[in-house]
This record gives C-alpha cells, sequence and structure tokens, in this order.
C-alpha cells in the first residue's frame, strides 16, 4: 500500500523516443526512476490490444514532463514527431535529450527553441547528462504538477459537454487563479482549456453568490394580473424562532417570557403560511413590486378582518376591517385590539354595467349578524376558532368628516387568535399624502389594499386578498387615488405603500377619476388623520398626534 502511495506522489516523466533508440530509452527509464521519478515508456505502459494512439495521448496528457530522445531517427519518426505536437498542444514542459548527433535544420522549428540536455559529445557522460536531466524535471515542479492536475481536470469538463458539476470549488478557485498568476517565466504555458475552466469555476461561483444574496435580500417579484403568487418567508421565519429559541435557552427568562416568545413565532409561522390571494390593476407590460413587498404582505395578514354585521336596511352585509392597539386612540385601551371599519351603509345598489361593486357585500345566507360587527381572521382562521364580538362603540367619524365615508372603531371582546395581529404605532405612516402634482413618470408608488374578498356565489366564505395598485394622485396631503384593483367587500382595507412597509391610509370607495380621465379609480382617507381625529375626540381624553409635530 505505502509503494503504490508514493508512486502516485512522484513526478511524472513520459519518455518519447525511436525504436532505434529503445536501449538507451530503456537505460533512461532506469535512471530517472533511481532519481526518484514516475518515468512513463509505451513500450512498457501500453498494454497489448489497447488503443495505442488513445493509451499515448493519456500518458502524455497525465504527464508532468515530456522527455524527448533526439536523434537522427527519431527525427524521422511520424510517431514521435506526432507525440511532440501532442505535448505542445498540452503546453507540457518538454525537455529536449541529445543522445546522437543530429543535424539541427532537421529539427522542428519548435524543438529548436528548447534547451537541449547533452549525452553525448566530448566530456559528456550517461551519469552528467542525467543529473542535468533530473535538475532540469524539479525545476518549478509544483507549478508544473498543478499544471498537470487542471490540464486533467479541465480536460475531462471539455469532454463532458462543460458540466457545471466538474467545475472547481471553493478556495480551489482562488489557488488555481493565483497559480495562474504565479506562473513562472521558463514555464509551460497556459492551455485555453484551462483558462476557460478556471474562469468558468470562478463566474459560477459569483453567480452563485448573487443568487444567495438576493435570496437573502428577497427576490424583486414581478407579478401579473394572471399570476397568484405569494412567496413564503424564510428569513422573518429564522429570526422569529431565534427569538424564541434565545428566550427559552436563557437561564434568566421567566417561563411565562419563554412561552410568549413561543406563541410569537407559532403566530408569525402562522401569518408567513396564510392563503393570500393576490389582485393586480390591469397594467401594460408587467409590474414589478418594490424590494421586500412580501415582508409587508406577512407582516400586516393577521391584522385583515371580516366584518358581518346588519346594514342600515337591516340586512346582513360583510366587509373588511383590521385590528389596531388600542393604546393608538386612548391608554384605558393599551393592549386592547379595536376594530377599525366602516360604519354600516344601505343596501348597495345595483353598479352600472362594466362598473364593480366595491362596498359590502349583502348576505344571501341570513347570516349571524347584527348591528354589532361580528369579526373573523380568514387569513390566519383555524378550525374551531370562534368569531370575536364587538362590545362598544370606542369612536365614529364625527361630522366635520362627514366628506368620506364614515368610520367606526369598536372594542372587540376576549383575545386575538393565534397568528392575528393588531397594528402598533411603528405601523403608521407619519408622511402627508399630498407633497403637490402627480407622481412623476419611473416614480410610481406601490400600494397594496389589504381586505377581504368575498365571493357573490358563496358570500359565507371569505379570502384574505392583496389588491395591488399604484397610486395615481398625491394633491391632497389626507386623501388617496390609486388604479382600481378592488372587489366586494374591500371597503374597510388598510391601503399599504409597499416601499416603506407602513399603512397610510383607509380604502373608502371606487369611482370615476377626475377631469378628462377615464375608467375607475380607488380612494381612500389618510390612516394618519383618522387616527388623529379618533385621538382628539375619544371620551375623556385629547391626545397629540400620533405621529407628534411630523
Amino acid at each position: 500500500m505505502a509503494q503504490s502511495v508514493d508512486i502516485e506522489t512522484r513526478i511524472k516523466v513520459f519518455v518519447s523516443y525511436s525504436r532505434a533508440d529503445k536501449a538507451f530509452a530503456s537505460d533512461l527509464v532506469l535512471g530517472l526512476a533511481a532519481c526518484g521519478f514516475a518515468p512513463y515508456i509505451d513500450r512498457q505502459d501500453i498494454a497489448a490490444g489497447e488503443d495505442w494512439e488513445k493509451r499515448l495521448a493519456g500518458l502524455i496528457s497525465e504527464a508532468d514532463s515530456i522527455v524527448y530522445v533526439i536523434s537522427p531517427d527519431s527525427l524521422k519518426s511520424e510517431n514521435c514527431a506526432e507525440e511532440f505536437r501532442q505535448a505542445l498542444a498540452l503546453r507540457k514542459r518538454i525537455l529536449p535529450v541529445v543522445w546522437r548527433p543530429v543535424d539541427d535544420a532537421a529539427a522542428p522549428a519548435a524543438m529548436k527553441r528548447l534547451n537541449y540536455i547533452l549525452f553525448t559529445g566530448e566530456g559528456r557522460t550517461f551519469a552528467a547528462g542525467l543529473a542535468d536531466l533530473a535538475a532540469a524535471v524539479r525545476t518549478d515542479i509544483d507549478w508544473i504538477r498543478e499544471h498537470t492536475r487542471l490540464a486533467e481536470l479541465s480536460r475531462r469538463w471539455s469532454a463532458r459537454s462543460r458540466a457545471p458539476a466538474l467545475l472547481l470549488r471553493g478556495d480551489d478557485i482562488d489557488a488555481a487563479r493565483k497559480w495562474m498568476a504565479d506562473k513562472p517565466i521558463s514555464a509551460a504555458a497556459v492551455t485555453d482549456e484551462q483558462a476557460d475552466f478556471i474562469k468558468a469555476s470562478a463566474d459560477a461561483r459569483t453567480e452563485a453568490e448573487h443568487k444567495a444574496m438576493a435570496a437573502r435580500r428577497g427576490l424583486l417579484t414581478t407579478v401579473s394580473a394572471v399570476a397568484v403568487v405569494f412567496a413564503g418567508l424564510a428569513a422573518v421565519a429564522a429570526w422569529q424562532w431565534q427569538s424564541a429559541s434565545k428566550a427559552e435557552g436563557e437561564a434568566k427568562v421567566s417561563r411565562d417570557e419563554a412561552v410568549a416568545a413561543k406563541n410569537l413565532l407559532e403566530s408569525a409561522n402562522m401569518r408567513l403560511s396564510a392563503r393570500i390571494g393576490l389582485q393586480v390593476a390591469e397594467y401594460e407590460g408587467r409590474l414589478t413590486l418594490p424590494d421586500g413587498w412580501f415582508q409587508t404582505a406577512a407582516q400586516f395578514s393577521g391584522a385583515v378582518a371580516r366584518v358581518d354585521r346588519l346594514n342600515l336596511d337591516g340586512v346582513p352585509a360583510a366587509n373588511s376591517g383590521f385590528v389596531i392597539d388600542g393604546a393608538l386612540v386612548h391608554p384605558r385601551y393599551a393592549g386592547k385590539a379595536l376594530l377599525l371599519t366602516g360604519a354600516p351603509q344601505a343596501r348597495v345598489d345595483p353598479t352600472p354595467t362594466g362598473t364593480p361593486a366595491d362596498q359590502q357585500t349583502t348576505l344571501n345566507s341570513g347570516g349571524a349578524a347584527s348591528d354589532k360587527p361580528s369579526v373573523r381572521f380568514p387569513a390566519v382562521e383555524q378550525s374551531g376558532d370562534k368569531p370575536l364580538q364587538a362590545t362598544e362603540m370606542v369612536w365614529r367619524t364625527p361630522i366635520e368628516m362627514a366628506g368620506i365615508k364614515p368610520f367606526e372603531l369598536w372594542l372587540l371582546s376576549g383575545d386575538l387568535p393565534r397568528g392575528a395581529r393588531a397594528l402598533q404605532a411603528s405601523d403608521v405612516d407619519c408622511s402627508a399624502l399630498g407633497m403637490g402634482g402627480g407622481d412623476s413618470p419611473g416614480e410610481a408608488v406601490h400600494l397594496a389594499m389589504y381586505g377581504v374578498k368575498i365571493d357573490p356565489a358563496a358570500p359565507e366564505k371569505a379570502a384574505v386578498t392583496l389588491y395591488v395598485s399604484e397610486r395615481r394622485d398625491k394633491s391632497d396631503p389626507y386623501a388617496i387615488r390609486y388604479t382600481y384593483a378592488t372587489s366586494a367587500g374591500a371597503t374597510g382595507s388598510a391601503v399599504l405603500d409597499l416601499t416603506t412597509g407602513k399603512v397610510v391610509a383607509i380604502h373608502t370607495s371606487i369611482g370615476p377619476g377626475t377631469g378628462d380621465e377615464l375608467g375607475i379609480f380607488g380612494y381612500g382617507v389618510s390612516f394618519r388623520l383618522v387616527l388623529d381625529i379618533a385621538r382628539r375626540k375619544v371620551k375623556d381624553a385629547e391626545l397629540p398626534p400620533v405621529c407628534g409635530d411630523v
């Protein structure tokens, strides 16, 4: 075993010779072996019946150096000439040794440029020639052996249609690039195949790194009106898992805190695994959403509520709403969930042909609606979950906001179901909606209404839907208009800015455009404005604006 390993690690030398010089070649092989090398010679190493040319090419490819025995017969031999051409093509180090004097003009031009090692002539002995040859073989041997290794790897890569699986990996790529840069002046050139192999390996690693970075950031997602895609957010879940693990692992953390952290993780995972519909406004070409839109979608999916109640005609109806932390409107409601939803309306008359309905959806089933809202959370609803009942109206849109459809804040009974999430102060977009004029080309603001979509054919069912749109006007600091994307039951949806990840408005209605604009548009009122009025008007308190002096 030890001898076998030693043979594999010795420097490989292929000896090219004419049959007329086989006695000298045999002595040369014995001498090289005595010097510690692993010489190859076709007479010894090509088995009977083997493809001679194929095996010979393999011996030359595997060798670290080629010793070419120069004699009048070898210069006339077509086989020797072919071996010399193959060695040149593979950029092998060729060491010509002169055994019998020759006419220099008979040697190929490429051979004349090489340094000859003399085994004949005045004062020359076999031992002296062998010593010079051994020294030449050992020169720059580390670089030469790497040349041989990379030549074999690149040859296999090319032979197998340049399969990516055969490329270099990791530190081997850097080592190969350094090998190219450190080429000794006297060494054989790097082959084109080797250079292509190393470059392809480096390019593949760069591409893999870019893909990994893109995955960490979250891939920019292209959405069309016929594509319904919702990406899982493994990074967010991993962060939540770390929080739970850390809480459970620290000795000083109480059991209650550990349980709370675990519940936080489970709730986040429920929001991530929720079935969310996607409905996109009609666009020419394709719509590319801002990076990170899916983090925003997952963050708010547990706040979306289906609201069932009686409309002003006493008929059961349904629309959208969302829950907020009661601390946003009054300290006494801190930690309690408040439902923000549209006030009940009269029955919606049939809309003109081509104009979509966007208000409350009448329930044909009768349901169990009352004048107080009943609330479900479709994105995170589990089997056995019962709806929460609104128990107390905390606030209703005052008379000074009569220009918009009215809203109400209701206190909900009981705790939110696992996975539901009340909006916090950090979720409020504190920037004014309007800055004058419309959006410039290339500066579109992508929005999404997060509400429930109710199928008129089965109104007892509702799917949480992200209605993707684009802002069409920013002339009013407290109102917003956007490309139509919603459907029945969407009134009361939270309007999100997909770039900032904040709630900017509440979807109120749909309607025609202004002036000469054609088509249907969505309309919303500033979420910040609604909160500020509620904070001033809620019973027994007058709080400062939610965003302070912003």
